[in-house]
């Protein structure tokens, strides 16, 4: 059982190896469509890894296509916040939209409670609640053993560091559903339904909230707090879960990134 067990674990990481290369390979080559083609089959088999958003970002700008890799960047920042890189590309890309909208604020609960963990990753929060809260009761047992007010304190703030750990790990485990308008100029309606007259117009690239879905449409906030019902097949989800792209819709006048970083 543990050998069938190592074999397998040996042949996925190998998988992937030879799919990331594969991408890699044919980005270096110019062959940008195939690079997305390995990138996008490690994403369908559930690898989730900073470095494959990041790449199958800088993959769907060379193929103009700003929406996805505006995506896919954001995936790259939902699982590692520290990646510069992909924050750099982020933040070039969105200077290329027609509205350069920032990303939409949190609840203000969060923004007011969490506002220092923005460059903490789920898996480290969620490890220190957890580490925060054992040392909790260990040190209430020691305090119940021989009581001491050093202990009562230590016991209060570990109490505390691991409901804000918690909570943290909460938000991020259930981040607000970010979706990528995938081509310009399509209307927001006040209501659901194509009837109904335009709210706001929204642009390949814009980045909104969803707070509703019904019947093929989603319910968008902007960054400014505008609302309106659009049609889902005009945005890409940042996820999770990580889906396959809305297809490609080429803005006009792409610049060219960094080339330090594609």
């Amino acid at each position: 059982m543990i050998t069938a067990l190592m074999v397998s674990l040996s042949f996925c990481a190998g998988a992937y190896d030879d799919a990331f290369q594969r991408g890699n390979t044919a980005y270096e080559q110019g062959d940008f469509a195939a690079a997305i083609a390995s990138y996008e089959q490690l994403v369908a088999e559930g690898v989730v890894d900073a470095d494959v958003f990041y790449n199958l970002g800088n993959a769907y700008y060379r193929e103009n296509n700003l929406g996805a890799a505006i995506m896919n960047y954001e995936r790259a920042l939902q699982v590692a916040p520290r990646h510069s890189a992909a924050l750099q590309n982020l933040e070039y890309c969105v200077a290329q939209t027609q509205h350069q909208w920032g990303k939409p604020l949190p609840p203000p609960w969060q923004e007011g409670l969490l506002m220092w963990h923005d460059n903490w990753t789920p898996g480290a929060v969620y490890r220190l609640a957890v580490l925060c809260w054992i040392a909790f009761w260990a040190v209430l047992a020691a305090r119940l053993w021989k009581p001491n007010k050093h202990l009562t304190q230590a016991a209060i703030v570990l109490a505390l560091a691991a409901a804000a750990f918690a909570t943290s790990a909460y938000a991020k485990f259930h981040p607000p559903l970010i979706a990528v308008g995938t081509r310009d100029n399509t209307p927001v309606r006040f209501g659901l339904g194509g009837e109904d007259a335009t709210s706001f117009e929204l642009m390949q690239g814009d980045r909104v909230v969803i707070d509703a879905r019904r019947q093929g449409w989603a319910q968008v906030r902007t960054i400014d707090g505008e609302r309106g019902w659009v049609e889902e097949s005009a945005l890409a989800l940042v996820g999770p879960p990580y889906t396959q792209p809305a297809t490609k819709a080429a803005p006009a006048n792409v610049q060219e990134l960094n080339e330090s970083n594609v």
